[in-house]
C-alpha cells in the first residue's frame, strides 16, 4: 500500500518539490537564528535598501565561499568574473594596485585575472604593443593598476626606462598614452685604491657598479693590455658621475669624467674632453692624445689571456704548428668588441674556426674573431661597425677542448703577433685647441681635490 501511494497518488516531481521547500524554509529558520552575528557591522551593510552579507555568512548558508560576482553594490553589480582586487592602497581617491607578470604569463592574462575586462584589457594590449614588445616583457615585470571608488579600471603605468614611466589611462570612453619623465640630479663620487687580482673586482669591492666598471674598462683598454700590464699592487682612481631618479630614488651611471691607473712602469690618466667649438667629445690624456688607438688592445671584457702568438702543441691534434693568434678565455656568452672601426667582410661558420667573423680595417688590416657562441644582432657580411661595438659572443664552436676566443689580426693577408703590430698613432690636440684642453683639466684637478677632501 505504502508503494502505491508513493508511485501513484505523490509523485516524485511533488516529493522533491515539498522537499525544496522544507529545504529553503531550514534556511530562513537558520538565518533568522544567526541574526545576532549577521547583523554586525562587518556581516551585514545596508546601501540603498539592499542587504550585502559577506563570504563567511553565505559559506555558513550554501557551505561554499561566495563569488563576489554576484554580490551588489548599491544598485550596480561590481564584477562579472571573480572579483579580487586583492589589497588596493588608497592614494587622491583613487585605489591602487601593483601586480607583476608570473613566469610564463602574458599581459593579458595579468590584466584579466586583476578584474580588467576583456574588452579594456585587449584595448590596452594593443596600445602597450605600438611602444615595445608585449611577447618579450620579462616574469616580475611591475604594472601599477589605478582603479576609481566604484572599483571600474582607470589606468596601467609600467616603468619602461630609467626614470620614465608610461601610462595607458581611460579619457572619457577611450585610452590614451602618457608617458611621463621623473626629475633626475646628477651625482659625482671619487674612488681610489688598490687593485688586488683585477682592476674589475677590486671596482665590485670598493663599490663600483657593473655600468661604471665596463665604461673603465673600454676606455682604458686602448691604453693598457690589461693581461700583462695591470698587476697586483697597483693603483686606480676614478672619478665619475650618476644621475639619480628623484621620484623612485634609482641610480644609474652617467660618466666617467677622469680615470688613472698608476702602472709600475707608467701611469695612464685619461679625461673626459668636450670641445664646444669643434665637437669633439672622448677622453685624452695630460697631453691632449687621444685615448683612441687603430684597436682596442684586448676585445672583449674580463678576459684572461691564455695562449700567445707563436709555434704551439696543438690541444686537439696534438703536434706542434703555428698559432696565428691570441686565445682569451672567459664566460661563455661574454661579449666580444670589434678592435676597430671597419666592414664584416665575413659572418659565418668556417670549418675549424666555428662561429667566425672577420672584419677589414684600413690601412689593410683585418681583425679575426673565432669559436664564436653567437653573433650580435644585425651582423653580417658588409655591415660597417665600429670600434667598441659588440660583434658576437665567446663560447666554443669549431675544433676546440674548451670555450675561448681566438683572436689574429692580419697585415696585407699575412698574420702578425697582435702584441707586437706596429699600428698608426692617435690624434693629438694642438693650438688654440690643446690650450683650451689644458685650462679644463686644471678644473677637473681642482674639483677631484675636493671630492677627495670630503672622503677624508
Amino acid at each position: 500500500m505504502a508503494r502505491y501511494l508513493i508511485d501513484h497518488i505523490f509523485p516524485r516531481e511533488l516529493l522533491a518539490f515539498y522537499g525544496n521547500l522544507i529545504l529553503q524554509f531550514a534556511s530562513v529558520l537558520l538565518l533568522i537564528m544567526l541574526c545576532p552575528a549577521v547583523l554586525q557591522a562587518k556581516s551585514l551593510e545596508q546601501e540603498g535598501g539592499i542587504f550585502q552579507l559577506n563570504g563567511d555568512v553565505l559559506s555558513i548558508l550554501y557551505s561554499v565561499k561566495a563569488d563576489q560576482s554576484n554580490l551588489m553594490k548599491g544598485n550596480a553589480q561590481i564584477g562579472q568574473s571573480n572579483m579580487d582586487y586583492g589589497v588596493l592602497a588608497v592614494e587622491n581617491g583613487e585605489r591602487i594596485k601593483s601586480v607583476s607578470l608570473a613566469k610564463n604569463q602574458g599581459l593579458l592574462s595579468l590584466l584579466i585575472e586583476n578584474s580588467i575586462s576583456n574588452k579594456d584589457a585587449y584595448a590596452v594590449v594593443k596600445i602597450f604593443s605600438e611602444h615595445f614588445n608585449v611577447n618579450a616583457i620579462p616574469a616580475g615585470k611591475v604594472f601599477q593598476l589605478t582603479f576609481d571608488e566604484q572599483l571600474r579600471f582607470q589606468s596601467i603605468g609600467v616603468k619602461r626606462a630609467f626614470a620614465e614611466k608610461l601610462e595607458v589611462k581611460r579619457s572619457d570612453q577611450k585610452f590614451i598614452v602618457v608617458k611621463n619623465k621623473n626629475p633626475t640630479t646628477l651625482k659625482k663620487y671619487y674612488v681610489e685604491g688598490e687593485i688586488v687580482g683585477s682592476l674589475y673586482t677590486s671596482g665590485l669591492r670598493l663599490g663600483l657598479n657593473n655600468g661604471t666598471l665596463s665604461k673603465l674598462n673600454e676606455i682604458l683598454s686602448y691604453e693598457i693590455d690589461f693581461q700583462r700590464e695591470i698587476h697586483s699592487g697597483d693603483r686606480f682612481s676614478v672619478f665619475y658621475s650618476t644621475l639619480r631618479d628623484d621620484v623612485e630614488g634609482d641610480e644609474v651611471f652617467h660618466e666617467i669624467h677622469f680615470a688613472k691607473v698608476a702602472l709600475k712602469n707608467d701611469p695612464v690618466s685619461l679625461y673626459r674632453y668636450e670641445d664646444n667649438e669643434t665637437g669633439m667629445v672622448d677622453y685624452l690624456d695630460p697631453r691632449g692624445k687621444n685615448s683612441r688607438s687603430f684597436l682596442i688592445k684586448t676585445p672583449l671584457k674580463n678576459a684572461r689571456l691564455s695562449s700567445y702568438y707563436g709555434r704551439r702543441k696543438h690541444p686537439v691534434l696534438g703536434y706542434t704548428r703555428m698559432h696565428n693568434g691570441l686565445d682569451f678565455g672567459a664566460p661563455s656568452g661574454t661579449p666580444i668588441l670589434a678592435a676597430g672601426d671597419g666592414t664584416i667582410e665575413r659572418a659565418s661558420y668556417f670549418g675549424s674556426f666555428g662561429n667566425y667573423i672577420r672584419i677589414g680595417h684600413k690601412s689593410g688590416v683585418q681583425t679575426i674573431y673565432a669559436h664564436l657562441k653567437g653573433y650580435a644582432k644585425g651582423i653580417k657580411t658588409g655591415v660597417k661597425v665600429e670600434q667598441g661595438q659588440v660583434i658576437g659572443y665567446l663560447g666554443a664552436t669549431g675544433r676546440v677542448k674548451g670555450r675561448h676566443l681566438h683572436y689574429e689580426i692580419h697585415k696585407n693577408g699575412k698574420a702578425v703577433d697582435p702584441l707586437r703590430l706596429d699600428l698608426p698613432a692617435a690624434s693629438r690636440l694642438s693650438g688654440e685647441s690643446l690650450e683650451r684642453y689644458y685650462e679644463f683639466i686644471e678644473t677637473v684637478d681642482e674639483a677631484i681635490k675636493v671630492y677627495k677632501k670630503h672622503k677624508e
